[in-house]
This record gives C-alpha cells, sequence and structure tokens, in this order.
C-alpha cells in the first residue's frame, strides 16, 4: 500500500511540475510573480507535498526561485544572463564536441541519430510541440556534452540550465527558431559519424551562435 501512495504523490508532482512550467512559458504565470502553495494546492485538488516538490524541480531548472522566509516566485528573464549563457554553452559544447569526434562510440552517435529523429516527429506535428520538442534538444545537447568524459564539466552544463533559460526568451517564436536550427542537428550528427572535428566545430559554433544572434535581433 505504501508503494502505491508514493507512486500517485510522485503521479501528482509531475503533473504539477508539467502545468506550472508550461503555465511560465506562455506568460500565463509572470516573470516576478509570486506563487502561493496554498492557492496552488486548492486549485490542483492536492496538498502542499506535490506543490513543494514541484517548486523544488522548477528551482533547480531556474525556472522558479526560492527565497527563504519570503516564498517562490517566477524567475525573471535576464536577457544579460541568457546571453551569457550562450558564451558558456558555445566554450562547452564545442570542447565536447572535439573529443566526441574522435572519441566518441558509434552507441554515442547512434544515440544522437535516435534523437534527431523522436524530434523530427514533434517538429512535424501539427500543432508544433514546442515543449517535447525542447526537451528533446536539451537531451541531444547533453549527450554532446556526456562525449567529453568529464562528469565535473557535465554536471557544470547541466547547472546552466541554459534551455530552460533560453527557450523562455524565444517561447512566442519557438517554431520559427526550431525551423532555422532543427536540421543543423542532423548536421552535427553525419559529421561526428565522420568523425570530422573541423565539421562538428563549425557546425556546433553556427548552431548556438544563429541562436545567439537570432535573441540579439529581436
Amino acid at each position: 500500500m505504501t508503494k502505491f501512495t508514493q507512486i500517485d504523490n510522485l503521479l501528482m508532482t509531475d503533473r504539477v511540475y508539467k502545468e506550472l512550467k508550461n503555465a511560465i512559458f506562455k506568460r500565463l504565470l509572470a516573470p516576478g510573480q509570486k506563487l502561493d502553495i496554498f492557492e496552488l494546492a486548492d486549485q490542483f485538488n492536492v496538498s502542499r507535498t506535490p506543490i513543494k516538490e514541484a517548486f523544488n524541480r522548477l528551482n533547480l531548472e531556474g525556472l522558479v526561485v526560492i527565497k527563504p522566509r519570503k516564498g517562490t516566485y517566477v524567475a525573471e528573464i535576464d536577457m544579460n544572463k541568457i546571453i551569457e549563457v550562450f558564451d558558456a554553452r558555445l566554450l562547452i559544447e564545442t570542447w565536447a564536441a572535439r573529443i566526441g569526434a574522435s572519441q566518441g562510440t558509434q552507441e554515442d552517435f547512434r544515440e544522437l541519430r535516435k534523437l534527431c529523429y523522436e524530434m523530427d516527429k514533434y517538429y512535424q506535428a501539427k500543432p508544433f510541440d514546442s515543449m517535447n520538442f525542447n526537451e528533446l534538444d536539451i537531451q541531444f545537447h547533453i549527450q554532446i556534452v556526456k562525449m567529453g568524459r568529464n562528469q565535473i564539466i557535465l554536471d557544470l552544463y547541466k547547472g546552466l540550465n541554459a534551455h530552460r533559460i533560453t527557450e523562455r526568451a524565444f517561447f512566442e517564436r519557438a517554431f520559427e527558431k526550431a525551423e532555422s536550427s532543427h536540421y543543423q542537428h542532423l548536421e552535427i550528427v553525419e559529421a561526428f559519424e565522420k568523425r570530422d572535428e573541423a565539421l562538428v566545430v563549425e557546425i556546433v559554433t553556427n548552431h548556438i551562435m544563429n541562436g545567439k544572434e537570432a535573441l540579439l535581433q529581436s
């Protein structure tokens, strides 16, 4: 019986987490807005525990800020931080790409190709499912960094919450952004499979810099 209760709580937490994240991306919950745990518990018809656990997950992703003795707030969109995140991604991902081109395994490359195909399904779907597309996009870039075979750097990269932070700024133009960059994912995979280090680094660099430039232009 205890196991069933735990599973149910996990399902409730996941539901609350997804609903809140979706509301944050759609600006239904505005940057800087305070989130009332009691009000949310009533709206979701759950106890405060799933709300707290969802808050913790969103906090780890940089989507909310938990201020001790003050409350939980939707994270502000800091454009300077977003630009810095792009620069940090460029350093880490190009470093990992160089290693992956020479030391990556066929299994690494198959995983990247699999993620490309899964992203393509969401890219082709009508209407465009930006949330699921972005989740796969995150996994794709994490897989590149994994090929660096350095757990400390991988943890640092995940801690950037790079995609969570930047995608909020792009949400209203999510399909436009995907349209301009999606097919570069497959080009990256093909360059890895050829073990062409220079080409991999070039495409990864262009991929990241195009996103940064698109944000600056907007």
